[in-house]
């Protein structure tokens, strides 16, 4: 009964997160897009990497691309590769505006515990747009409570006049050993929140821990949400419709039938025409994909 009952707590969260995700539903997958304003769209994208380097076996790694001055951050996400990289979770995809430096995208990833039987390592990548083409940018980040609870979602709205162009999500807190990854890291659909969601690889910690939402925000710029649900696979990628391109990347999962499945990868293409998205495993509900493209 006890079993019975954990099974469909975990389809119950699952399905709340990939609800969450798309507007219209169709048999083997979504698309989500939202009609974007006559805005015309940002221009002068560039995609920054911070390079892997070394495969090693460090339990975790960060990599922090900077945009070039006068220019801001707007999205990014992360590349995980290596023989062990199946088994690695995403932390951190953070956007942090430096009103008086470069402005820089965060990106953290972590081993299971107990670690993984291989070397990995991790890419980090930046998108940054000139600054004059950003009317009002500001980035607003909501935090969840700190608890010790399995499982955590919290969102980020723009302030009234203003639509998410990018989004990002953070884990905080939590112990040695129990390890907390990311689930959700997406905007809503009319782009006027950010989502976030974590989980706990093990519920057998009195640890707190949080999970935070980053919405950067801007006054219109003519971008839309275009995304989809997949099931029955770890991986996929959704290119932006027609010539427009990547400024914000999105993912979402929830949980299989042996517990959370993680962001792993989550990152935009080099040409900034598509979103990449892989997972830790197959999640029971489907995996959801988005791109702000514009």
């Amino acid at each position: 009964m006890n079993k019975e009952r954990t099974n469909k707590a975990r389809q119950a969260r699952g399905g709340a997160v990939l609800a969450a995700m798309a507007t219209v539903a169709i048999a083997g997958g979504v698309q989500a897009a939202v009609a974007a304003p006559a805005d015309a769209a940002v221009q002068g994208l560039t995609r920054v990497t911070y390079p892997m380097g070394q495969l090693d076996s460090l339990s975790s790694k960060e990599r922090t691309p900077e945009c070039p001055r006068g220019m801001r951050v707007i999205g990014g996400g992360g590349r995980v590769a290596g023989p062990a990289a199946q088994a690695i979770r995403l932390r951190i995809l953070r956007p942090i505006g430096e009103d008086s430096g470069s402005d820089r995208f965060q990106v953290v990833a972590e081993e299971p515990p107990g670690g993984v039987a291989g070397k990995w390592g991790l890419e980090g990548y930046a998108v940054c747009a000139p600054e004059s083409e950003l009317d009002g940018y500001e980035i607003v980040s909501t935090a969840s409570q700190r608890s010790s609870t399995s499982h955590k979602e919290v969102a980020a709205a723009c302030p009234s006049g203003k639509r998410v162009i990018g989004a990002g999500a953070s884990v905080f807190g939590g112990t040695y050993g129990v390890s907390a990854g990311l689930q959700v890291a997406r905007a809503s659909g009319p782009l006027d929140i950010a989502r976030a969601a974590a989980a706990l690889e093990s519920t057998a910690s009195s640890a707190d821990w949080q999970v935070v939402s980053h919405a950067v925000c801007a006054k219109p710029v003519g971008a839309a949400a275009e995304g989809e649900v997949v099931h029955d696979r770890r991986d996929t990628i959704k290119e932006c419709s027609s010539a427009k391109k990547v400024h914000s990347v999105g993912g979402a999962t929830g949980d299989g039938p042996n517990g959370p499945v993680f962001l792993s990868d989550l990152y935009p293409s080099a040409d900034l025409r598509a979103t990449v998205l892989r997972l830790t495993g197959i999640p029971t509900d489907g995996l959801a994909v988005q791109a702000i493209c514009a």
